[in-house]
């Protein structure tokens, strides 16, 4: 079901057999010349609308805007603060559990979001305790990662990925424009976090640790398509437990 679409009487219908929501989760910031702004929202987006066609699970507009700030010396890029997407994680999920939703996803598309999401969610069960909530970027759906390295040939990168990249352009109805296929610098060591001037200076181009002479359409289609079929296993397996 898109709530967006669906009527009152017919969320309450939907209510009597479905308890599972899908919360579209992205952001929209630079990816060089390689990937559009809306990146990480539209594969979340798209993920979660062929999920919901599947399983019948409800499906939210997505939240649109994340937490970026690393990448605002870029033109286009907009960022939250981690405690408005906190509070905004908080405040959809009580929304969907006030109404009778026992399950709700935030489907990620852009790894910043996790920690402002996960503390959302911590202050959500607070109020809502029986509630299965949960924080899920689509690369960590189950058998994902092991796809990814059959198809690419090891790890996806950091920021710009070789797999974001050729999952988006598909998405949107478009052939992979003609951008360099360079390979981006290493990226930030672990637990490093840079400032907005401090990424501009080290990753001119956008990229981060990923190899984009790697980008293939058909192999992100291929891609894309276990990433459903995972979701939907996943969103199966909650409605066995979801009252």
């Amino acid at each position: 079901m898109n709530l967006a679409g669906a009527l009152t009487a017919e969320v309450r219908d939907h209510l009597r057999h479905g308890r599972t929501a899908l919360v579209p989760t992205g952001s929209l910031e630079q990816h060089g010349e390689a990937a559009p702004l809306a990146c990480d929202t539209i594969i979340p987006v798209r993920l979660c609308a062929a999920a919901a066609e599947i399983t019948g699970a409800a499906v939210t507009p997505a939240i649109t805007f994340g937490h970026s700030p690393n990448h605002m010396a870029f033109p286009g890029t907009v960022s939250l603060r981690a405690s408005t997407l906190s509070a905004l994680a908080r405040d959809v999920a009580c929304s969907l559990c006030s109404h009778g939703f026992r399950a709700v996803l935030f489907v990620s598309g852009h790894g910043g979001n996790r920690g402002p999401v996960e503390e959302g969610i911590r202050e959500a069960l607070a109020e809502h305790p029986g509630a299965d909530l949960r924080y899920v970027p689509y690369w960590t759906l189950p058998g994902v990662k092991e796809l990814q390295e059959r198809l690419f040939g090891g790890d996806a990168g950091y920021h710009v990925t070789v797999t974001e990249v050729s999952m988006v352009w598909r998405l949107v109805g478009m052939e992979i424009p003609d951008f360099p296929r360079r390979a981006y610098p290493h990226e930030p060591s672990p637990g490093e976090s840079l400032t907005a001037a401090e990424w501009l200076e080290r990753y001119p181009d956008g990229g981060a640790g990923s190899d984009l002479s790697r980008v293939s359409a058909e192999k992100g289609a291929q891609l894309f398509e276990s990433m459903v079929r995972s979701l939907c296993g996943l969103i199966d397996g909650i409605g066995r437990h979801v009252r």
